[in-house]
């Protein structure tokens, strides 16, 4: 589960980031989003705390109240994330050199680069689905489904209504992207969570049983070791670049929430420079960073879901791969 160069370019198949990230992605909406429901209410109402916020959703709502308006999410998570990694993935290979080995990690220089364009390309999906989402999220008592909700967006704005908070999404996801890769990349060439030393130990443990002979459970004993150490890095590199990242950002996603919730007329429908500005005024650094308990709470699981299903996704891919083309090439012999 060691993630090669190119963000999985080659491992798998060219196509294999979109199915690794879609599942990925999959995975980070599911394990966080009771976490994101609470955070969004605390960006858009008027609640003491995040406990607070939780109580009152609980008391009034239940817990269908914290899943209110998953399925958007859900699939546009799905579709943003399979897109990023894909996008990410190229971008680091025309970004790398192109004497590098195969599978070598990608240049620290080339992965904010590539993370910023992924973060333009995925805004454009998250955009929309993150506007209903938001809308069913802050709806309340007064639930609607998704269809609904659309309906009603397009009855009051057209069309274009969807295309609500596009920039400040932009804003928030291409800064957010380049720090998020950047710093997941960064952690897994530190000695704790070095790839290449797990790399090499793994094939010295190979090569100590090969020339004692070992037995097959043995293998299969240290494979499994190496699989566990090697997930539990992606665990702990994806969530602390997820905690990274939001605890930078929350002030772009506070903005882009009160736009996207926000009706045509209303004192919250303007641009992203003038929330932010009456959040400093309104409540100073403490407004800015509305939501970050449960936002930070949310990040380190979601995020170390999304990149521990995108390594196993790859792995196995990148196995299915090699098994058919050995069967091929045996086939060929025969």
């Amino acid at each position: 589960m060691v993630a090669g160069g190119g963000g999985g370019e080659g491992r798998g198949g060219e196509m294999a980031p979109l199915v690794a990230g879609a599942l990925a992605g999959a995975a980070n909406v599911a394990s966080g989003y009771a976490f994101d429901t609470v955070k969004v209410r605390l960006q858009t109402g008027k609640y003491d705390g995040a406990l607070h916020c939780f109580r009152h959703i609980m008391q009034t709502e239940g817990v269908r109240g914290l899943y209110q308006g998953l399925t958007p999410p859900l699939i546009g998570g799905a579709a943003e994330t399979g897109v990023n990694y894909l996008v990410y993935s190229r971008l680091i290979s025309e970004l790398s050199d192109p004497s590098s080995p195969p599978g070598a990690p990608p240049s620290l220089r080339a992965v904010p680069l590539a993370g910023a364009g992924a973060g333009a390309a995925l805004s454009f999906i998250l955009g929309p689905t993150e506007l209903l989402k938001c809308r069913l999220q802050t709806a309340g008592q007064h639930r609607a489904g998704p269809v609904a909700c659309l309906k009603q967006l397009i009855a009051e704005e057209g069309p274009r209504g969807l295309a609500r908070g596009l920039g400040a999404t932009m804003a928030r996801e291409i800064p957010g992207n380049a720090l998020f890769f950047t710093v997941y990349e960064w952690l897994r060439r530190t000695p704790w969570f070095s790839r290449q030393q797990q790399q090499q130990q793994q094939q010295k443990q190979q090569q100590q049983q090969q020339g004692r002979g070992a037995a097959q459970s043995g293998g299969g004993g240290a494979a499994l070791l190496q699989a566990v150490r090697d997930a539990g890095s992606a665990i702990l590199c994806g969530g602390l670049a997820g905690v990274v990242m939001w605890g930078t950002i929350l002030p772009l996603d506070v903005a882009k929430s009160r736009i996207q919730v926000a009706r045509p007329g209303s004192p919250w429908d303007v641009g992203i420079a003038a929330h932010l500005g009456s959040l400093a005024r309104e409540g100073g650094v403490r407004a800015l960073w509305s939501g970050l308990a449960p936002t930070l709470a949310r990040a380190f699981p979601a995020n170390a879901a999304q990149w521990l299903a995108y390594e196993l996704v790859l792995q196995q891919l990148a196995a299915a791969e090699a098994a058919e083309g050995a069967a091929g090439g045996e086939a060929a012999q025969r």
